[in-house]
């Protein structure tokens, strides 16, 4: 297996009209700026000539490093399964590409990732959003609760290459659980919220700096963004995050709730109702024990008092990590008993789902082809599969 590390693994291709592109944006010296991962669709064609500017999955060691404390396992070990199943893993899609400057202004999405994960961990939906004509804005969280994430204190630490690195923390359980978690939840609440803030700014032709450097023309998105639908996603804690930010923030109109871990909402008692937004949940077959399929039922329940639809769907055959990258990296580790759908099936199904709600509320530029979803019907519950003691 010596020859494994110079595959050049990739996730799933995208299956949209756009090639997407990817570049990364973070603003000022400090933790409180924004760290976003942007990804869009491109005018070029034919995303394997481009190969080359593929970019790893793995953004950095450092990363590893805090899977490894996520999963309370050695970082050897860790990497060596990685290296054994995935190989150099890459993900299709052209870093720092033009954004494409024809046709209607680009509808916007922010992304919430989940505990112990990434800007990165959500290639394979980002991408595919992007292909179909989104700009997405993965934020990256500096609460504690990413696998890692960094910043430079100042310009010399930035010449030098010498970042701050914010490590995952682990908090037990306990009575200082909850009150933890809810105070990542605000703090990655103003971090969504500031990504508006800048998105604001680029689209109004207002000037940011990148700390990251000058390789991406940020003056592309001058007028080219569209900031009257914008859509609020998350998965796990990130979908308790996009809740709380739709409470917070009408300027998000509609909301994409991927396997919401709800704990961190536990005292929200009035944010069902005070979130108006048309919303859409994708759950996964075994995620939600009692207290989340019921905290979970909530918002789902809630049509009355001025809020809007909620659609409901459940993916047979999933796990909570099929909404992320991994089981196309190294494959299931969750629920080994349990017989899965084949990843690819099962990210097809939930992307286009995803895609198939925005097209009924914001439209798309292009004709969505749902046909696969028909062909895999009864793979999917509309509604929420009852939980069982």
């Amino acid at each position: 297996m010596w020859w494994k590390s110079a595959i050049p693994h990739h996730l799933p291709f995208s299956e949209g009209p756009y090639v997407p592109g990817c570049a990364d944006l973070m603003t000022e010296y400090s933790s409180a700026g924004c760290f976003i991962r942007l990804y869009y669709p491109t005018s070029l064609s034919h995303i394997k000539k481009y190969s080359a500017r593929w970019i790893p999955w793995l953004a950095d060691d450092m990363y590893l490093e805090g899977f490894s404390r996520v999963l309370q396992i050695w970082k050897f070990v860790l990497k060596f399964v990685i290296w054994l199943l995935a190989g150099n893993c890459h993900i299709p899609v052209v870093w720092n590409a033009d954004v494409q400057q024809e046709g209607r202004r680009l509808p916007v999405i922010v992304f919430s990732h989940g505990l112990g994960t990434s800007r990165f961990f959500y290639s394979t939906v980002c991408t595919e959003l992007a292909s179909h004509g989104f700009v997405v804005a993965a934020v990256e969280h500096r609460d504690n609760s990413a696998s890692a994430s960094y910043y430079y204190k100042s310009k010399d630490t930035r010449a030098s290459a010498t970042p701050f690195w914010i490590k995952f923390k682990v908090i037990g359980q306990g009575p200082g659980h909850y009150p933890a978690r809810k105070k990542q939840v605000e703090k990655r609440v103003q971090e969504c919220r500031r990504v508006i803030d800048l998105l604001e700014k680029l689209n109004g032709g207002i000037s940011v700096d990148n700390v990251l450097g000058k390789d991406f023309e940020l003056g592309q998105f001058k007028d080219r963004l569209n900031l009257t639908n914008l859509t609020m996603m998350g998965h796990s804690f990130g979908g308790a995050t996009a809740l709380l930010t739709l409470g917070r923030d009408y300027r998000f109109k509609f909301g994409v709730i991927l396997d919401p871990w709800m704990f961190s909402l536990k005292e929200e008692l009035n944010l069902p109702s005070t979130v108006k937004q048309p919303l859409l949940f994708i759950n996964t077959e075994t995620f939600h024990i009692a207290p989340n399929f019921y905290a979970v039922k909530k918002y789902t329940d809630t049509t009355s008092n001025g809020c809007g639809k909620r659609t409901v769907f459940t993916i047979r055959g999933t796990t909570h990590e099929n909404q992320t990258d991994t089981p196309h990296l190294v494959g299931y580790w969750l629920n080994w008993k349990m017989k899965k759908l084949p990843p690819i099936i099962a990210s097809r199904i939930n992307n286009l789902l995803i895609l198939d709600f925005l097209q009924k509320h914001i439209g798309l530029d292009h004709e969505l082809d749902t046909s696969f979803l028909v062909t895999h019907a009864q793979n999917v519950v509309e509604g929420t599969l009852e939980w069982k003691q």
